[in-house]
């Protein structure tokens, strides 16, 4: 089973709705049957409201979902731990609205980010978080200390015993916008070129004259492994000032994919990836 409530919550709705579609039942069927509105039916269904483990088996077999296993396995993600205590401390400094990527994040096996402007918070070296941090000038000083240990908290993904498949295409914005001064990018340039060396990450860099142009805004794409027999979630996530998106439907999936093959294709290769970093490190020698 995932670790994290939130990805528990998320497989068991993407289930839950996969078995009601399937059996032609409406959601206005389901509300009258658990005593609820339509609206929590549907908050149950993305993922933001939780289901008993009896309502669950009540509504599989309503659903006409007969084999056994595959009902105790849904079951069993109904039993979702709470999430008192787990953002207390150096956690609390997350946003609310950024906690449920924290948690798919933490569950993938596989990661493809594209930077804009900023190297991304996994690659990041303290010095730069800190620059940023105080650049920036969206969290309280004497908070700066929290996120900069929540962010090397996430950066465990990338060198745990079964590290996440990163992949990384860097506009050549976020490696020529200086935060902190030449000492604290040469340092990050060299930590961008010593991690595009492990076998789980893979880096490319998009310069400004690549001849297919770059996307406007950034965005992530994770494979999070199901607690089931059943595929992996894929998914997008497109963060702004305030709030996120999490797509992951079919088509919304399949637009991503092929914005990133688009990037990949037009990026430096990986090996000409690392030396054009280590070319911008030197400038800043």
């Amino acid at each position: 089973m995932p670790l994290t409530p939130t990805v528990r919550l998320k497989f068991l709705s993407l289930y839950m709705r996969e078995a009601r579609e399937r059996a032609g039942v409406e959601p206005k069927e389901v509300a009258k049957l658990l005593g609820r509105d339509t609206t929590r039916v549907t908050k149950m269904e993305k993922g933001r409201e939780g289901l008993t483990p009896g309502d669950a088996k009540m509504l599989l077999d309503h659903y006409g979902v007969h084999t056994e296993a595959e009902k105790a396995e849904i079951v069993e993600l109904a039993r979702t731990r709470s999430q008192r205590g787990r953002w207390a401390g150096h956690r609390a400094t997350v946003p609310m609205e950024l906690r449920p990527y924290y948690d798919f994040e933490l569950d993938s096996s596989g990661l493809r980010l594209y930077g804009t402007e900023l190297v991304p918070g996994v690659l990041q070296t303290m010095s730069y978080m800190r620059a940023l941090l105080v650049a920036r000038n969206r969290v309280d000083r004497d908070k700066i200390d929290d996120v900069i240990t929540m962010r090397l908290e996430r950066q465990q993904i990338l060198f745990r015993d079964q590290p996440t498949d990163a992949a990384f295409v860097l506009s050549e914005s976020c490696v020529r916008r200086v935060f902190g001064g030449n000492a604290v990018m040469h340092e990050q340039m060299l930590h961008l070129a010593n991690l595009a060396q492990r076998p789980n990450i893979r880096l490319q860099v998009l310069p400004f004259d690549a001849p297919g142009g770059a996307s406007t805004f950034g965005f992530t794409m994770l494979r999070i492994p199901a607690p089931t027999s059943a595929p992996p979630l894929e998914m997008a996530y497109v963060e702004n000032l305030h709030d996120a998106d999490y797509l992951d439907g079919d088509k919304e999936v399949a637009d991503y994919a092929n914005l990133w093959a688009n990037l990949t294709a037009n990026a430096l290769g990986v090996e000409e990836s690392r030396r054009f970093v280590l070319g911008v490190a030197q400038s800043y020698a």
